[in-house]
Protein backbone atom coordinates (compact mmCIF):
# COMPACT_ATOMS: atom_id res chain seq x y z
CA UNK A 1 0.00 0.00 0.00
CA UNK A 2 1.40 3.40 -0.98
CA UNK A 3 1.75 6.42 1.25
CA UNK A 4 0.68 9.97 0.55
CA UNK A 5 3.78 12.12 0.28
CA UNK A 6 3.83 15.76 1.32
CA UNK A 7 6.30 16.56 -1.47
CA UNK A 8 3.55 15.87 -4.01
CA UNK A 9 1.34 18.74 -2.80
CA UNK A 10 2.22 22.29 -3.86
CA UNK A 11 0.60 25.68 -3.25
CA UNK A 12 -0.37 27.75 -6.30
CA UNK A 13 -1.54 31.38 -6.42
CA UNK A 14 -3.80 33.01 -8.99
CA UNK A 15 -1.96 35.26 -11.42
CA UNK A 16 -3.10 38.62 -12.79
CA UNK A 17 -4.93 36.58 -15.45
CA UNK A 18 -8.07 35.20 -13.74
CA UNK A 19 -8.19 31.42 -13.79
CA UNK A 20 -4.42 31.08 -14.33
CA UNK A 21 -2.31 29.90 -11.40
CA UNK A 22 1.44 29.80 -10.70
CA UNK A 23 3.27 27.67 -8.17
CA UNK A 24 4.80 29.50 -5.20
CA UNK A 25 8.37 28.20 -5.41
CA UNK A 26 10.42 27.20 -2.37
CA UNK A 27 7.69 25.53 -0.34
CA UNK A 28 8.83 23.61 2.73
CA UNK A 29 5.59 22.93 4.60
CA UNK A 30 1.87 23.09 3.98
CA UNK A 31 -0.68 22.39 6.70
CA UNK A 32 -4.45 22.54 6.38
CA UNK A 33 -6.34 23.15 9.64
CA UNK A 34 -10.06 22.42 9.91
CA UNK A 35 -11.97 23.38 13.03
CA UNK A 36 -15.59 23.62 13.97
CA UNK A 37 -17.38 25.65 16.60
CA UNK A 38 -19.47 23.63 18.99
CA UNK A 39 -23.19 24.05 19.47
CA UNK A 40 -24.29 23.06 22.95
CA UNK A 41 -27.32 20.78 22.59
CA UNK A 42 -27.42 19.60 26.19
CA UNK A 43 -30.11 20.20 28.75
CA UNK A 44 -30.27 19.65 32.49
CA UNK A 45 -31.68 16.21 31.72
CA UNK A 46 -28.39 15.19 30.10
CA UNK A 47 -26.45 15.41 33.39
CA UNK A 48 -23.61 14.53 34.00
CA UNK A 49 -22.51 14.76 30.34
CA UNK A 50 -23.32 17.55 27.95
CA UNK A 51 -23.88 17.00 24.24
CA UNK A 52 -22.70 19.05 21.29
CA UNK A 53 -23.21 19.31 17.56
CA UNK A 54 -20.68 20.70 15.11
CA UNK A 55 -21.23 24.31 14.05
CA UNK A 56 -19.74 26.34 11.23
CA UNK A 57 -16.37 25.14 10.00
CA UNK A 58 -13.23 27.23 9.77
CA UNK A 59 -10.33 26.36 7.50
CA UNK A 60 -6.85 27.84 7.50
CA UNK A 61 -3.72 26.92 5.59
CA UNK A 62 -0.33 27.45 7.23
CA UNK A 63 2.72 27.40 4.99
CA UNK A 64 6.42 28.06 5.17
CA UNK A 65 8.56 28.82 2.17
CA UNK A 66 12.18 29.60 1.44
CA UNK A 67 11.65 32.06 -1.43
CA UNK A 68 13.26 30.61 -4.53
CA UNK A 69 13.93 33.65 -6.71
CA UNK A 70 13.28 34.86 -9.26
CA UNK A 71 9.64 33.99 -8.73
CA UNK A 72 7.73 37.06 -9.94
CA UNK A 73 4.56 35.05 -10.59
CA UNK A 74 4.54 33.21 -7.25
CA UNK A 75 6.36 34.76 -4.30
CA UNK A 76 6.07 38.35 -5.54
CA UNK A 77 2.31 37.91 -6.01
CA UNK A 78 2.09 36.40 -2.51
CA UNK A 79 3.98 39.38 -1.03
CA UNK A 80 1.63 41.81 -2.77
CA UNK A 81 -1.42 39.89 -1.53
CA UNK A 82 -0.05 39.94 2.04
CA UNK A 83 0.38 43.72 1.86
CA UNK A 84 -3.16 44.22 0.53
CA UNK A 85 -6.58 43.44 1.89
CA UNK A 86 -8.25 41.70 -1.07
CA UNK A 87 -8.68 37.93 -1.28
CA UNK A 88 -6.71 35.95 -3.84
CA UNK A 89 -7.34 32.57 -5.44
CA UNK A 90 -5.22 29.67 -4.19
CA UNK A 91 -4.96 26.07 -5.25
CA UNK A 92 -3.25 23.01 -3.88
CA UNK A 93 -2.19 20.66 -6.65
CA UNK A 94 -1.03 17.10 -6.32
CA UNK A 95 1.74 16.26 -8.75
CA UNK A 96 4.68 18.37 -7.63
CA UNK A 97 5.84 21.32 -9.71
CA UNK A 98 4.43 19.69 -12.82
CA UNK A 99 0.93 19.71 -11.34
CA UNK A 100 -1.76 20.24 -13.96
CA UNK A 101 -5.22 21.79 -13.65
CA UNK A 102 -6.54 18.22 -13.39
CA UNK A 103 -4.36 17.77 -10.26
CA UNK A 104 -6.22 20.43 -8.23
CA UNK A 105 -7.33 18.95 -4.90
CA UNK A 106 -8.20 22.27 -3.21
CA UNK A 107 -9.22 25.70 -4.51
CA UNK A 108 -10.57 28.72 -2.69
CA UNK A 109 -10.53 32.49 -2.50
CA UNK A 110 -8.43 33.33 0.57
CA UNK A 111 -6.89 36.19 2.50
CA UNK A 112 -3.16 36.24 3.25
CA UNK A 113 -2.55 36.98 6.91
CA UNK A 114 0.19 36.59 9.49
CA UNK A 115 2.92 37.02 6.86
CA UNK A 116 6.27 36.73 8.64
CA UNK A 117 9.81 36.90 7.28
CA UNK A 118 12.81 35.52 9.18
CA UNK A 119 16.18 36.83 7.97
CA UNK A 120 18.56 35.08 10.34
CA UNK A 121 22.32 35.42 10.25
CA UNK A 122 23.95 32.65 8.20
CA UNK A 123 20.55 31.25 7.27
CA UNK A 124 18.19 31.14 4.34
CA UNK A 125 15.35 33.69 4.37
CA UNK A 126 12.18 31.98 5.58
CA UNK A 127 8.61 33.18 5.20
CA UNK A 128 5.63 31.73 6.96
CA UNK A 129 2.05 32.80 6.45
CA UNK A 130 -1.54 31.82 7.08
CA UNK A 131 -4.37 31.76 4.58
CA UNK A 132 -7.97 32.17 5.72
CA UNK A 133 -11.12 31.59 3.72
CA UNK A 134 -12.85 34.50 2.01
CA UNK A 135 -15.49 32.12 0.62
CA UNK A 136 -16.24 28.42 0.80
CA UNK A 137 -13.81 26.27 -1.22
CA UNK A 138 -14.88 25.53 -4.79
CA UNK A 139 -12.81 22.32 -4.77
CA UNK A 140 -11.93 20.34 -1.67
CA UNK A 141 -11.17 16.68 -2.20
CA UNK A 142 -8.79 16.67 0.79
CA UNK A 143 -11.63 16.74 3.34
Amino acid sequence: MGKKLGNDYRLWIESATPGTFNEIKGGTSLKINRTSNLIDTSTKDDFPYGTQAPGLKALTIDSEIYPNLPDANGYTKLEAAAAGSAPVGFQIRKGGSGGLEADVVFEASMYVGNFNTDMGKNDVVKCDFQLTLAAAPTTDTLA
